[in-house]
C-alpha cells in the first residue's frame, strides 16, 4: 500500500509539472494604461507613455517600469531572498539594497491581501487566464488575471500576487485617490536574457539605506 501511494503521488506531481509550464528564461512585455485619474497633471506625467517589462532568468527576476518622468527597476533573487531597486529621476540614479527581512518590510503594504478567485476566463497574449480580485490594506482594489498554465522559477519576486497559482498577465489597481492603472501583457517570449541585467551596479549611483 505504501509503495502504491508513493507511486500515485509521483504520478500526480509529474502531471502537475507537465500541466504547468515553468518559464526559466524569458521576457514579458506589458502595456501600461492610465484608466482613471489622468486629469491630475502629476499622475498623467507619471504614467502616460509608460511601459513595463519583466525579465526572467533561472531563479532571478527583473521588473522594469519606465515613463517619461522616471524609471524604476526591481531585481530579485529567489535563491537568496534578497533584491535591490534602481531608480532614476532626471539625471539622478539611486540604489536601494533589500537584504533579508528588508525585502519583506519594503513590500509590507501587500501583507494580508486575499484574492477571491473566479472562473471568469480571459485570453491575454495567447494564454488563458483566470480572474481574481483583492483589496490592499490602504484600500486599493486589485483585479488580476493569472495564467494557471505558466509559472516562474523566481517565485516571490512580486509579493502582491504570491498567493496566485500562475503568472499574472494583466492587473488593474485602483487606489482610494481615484487613480486606476492597468498593466496588460502584450507578449510572452521564451528567449535568452543577458545575466548582466540582474547584477547590482558598483558605481554611478547614489546608495540609499533602507531607513531612508
Amino acid at each position: 500500500m505504501k509503495k502504491f501511494l508513493t507511486l500515485t503521488m509521483a504520478l500526480l506531481l509529474t502531471h502537475m509539472l507537465w500541466a504547468q509550464r515553468v518559464i526559466t528564461e524569458g521576457i514579458i512585455q506589458y502595456n501600461v494604461t492610465l484608466v482613471k485619474g489622468g486629469e491630475n497633471a502629476s499622475v498623467a506625467s507619471a504614467f502616460n507613455g509608460a511601459t513595463q517589462t519583466l525579465l526572467l532568468k533561472s531563479g532571478k527576476a527583473r521588473l522594469d517600469f519606465k515613463s517619461p518622468l522616471r524609471s524604476q527597476s526591481t531585481i530579485y533573487d529567489a535563491q537568496t531572498g534578497n533584491g535591490f531597486i534602481l531608480k532614476q529621476s532626471g539625471n539622478e540614479k539611486y540604489l536601494l539594497e533589500l537584504v533579508g527581512a528588508n525585502w519583506k518590510k519594503y513590500h509590507k503594504k501587500y501583507d494580508g491581501v486575499v484574492f477571491a478567485k473566479e472562473e471568469t476566463m480571459k485570453q491575454i497574449a495567447g494564454y488563458n487566464c483566470k480572474k481574481a480580485t483583492g483589496k490592499m490594506a490602504d484600500g486599493s482594489t486589485v483585479v488580476a488575471y493569472y495564467c494557471p498554465d505558466l509559472t516562474v522559477m523566481a517565485t516571490g519576486f512580486d509579493p502582491l500576487f504570491g498567493s496566485l497559482s500562475g503568472i499574472v498577465l494583466e492587473y488593474e489597481i485602483s487606489n482610494p485617490n481615484g487613480v486606476t492603472v492597468n498593466y496588460q501583457a502584450q507578449s510572452v517570449q521564451m528567449t535568452m536574457v543577458n545575466a548582466a541585467q540582474f547584477e547590482m551596479p558598483k558605481s554611478g549611483v547614489k546608495v540609499l539605506t533602507f531607513e531612508q
